[in-house]
């Protein structure tokens, strides 16, 4: 029977700690990079929602300027009538307040030539 070589012992003790800590290590570094790669993905995804409810929400806001600017020319429409309404209003009562005024004038110029 051959004796036990202490040298050769050591030499396999430690490749095989060396061998089962490079593959501790590569199986490591391969989850690592599957976890990044997962983040990554995450983080554009995310990206891409903010991204698009921010073009939702600046389009919603361009919406409402548009709409509050034609319901302002509606309002401003509105109340240019109201005051060329009122002007006419008061151009008839001028127009019927002289027309009575002539006549009494003319009522007056009659009454006084007679006498």
């Amino acid at each position: 029977m051959s004796q036990f070589d202490p040298k050769l012992g050591s030499f396999l003790l430690a490749l095989i700690g060396a061998v089962s800590g490079w593959v501790v290590w590569w199986f490591n570094k391969i989850k690592s990079e599957k976890q990044q790669i997962a983040f990554e993905k995450q983080q554009a995804i995310q990206e891409a929602k903010a991204a698009a409810e921010k073009a939702v929400n600046e389009k919603r806001d361009f919406n409402h300027l548009v709409n509050s600017y034609k319901q302002t020319a509606q309002n401003i429409s509105h109340g240019f009538e109201d005051i060329e309404n009122q002007l006419k209003k008061i151009h008839d009562d001028e127009l019927r307040a002289i027309n009575n005024q002539l006549q009494e004038i003319k009522a007056y110029l009659i009454r006084n030539r007679n006498s």
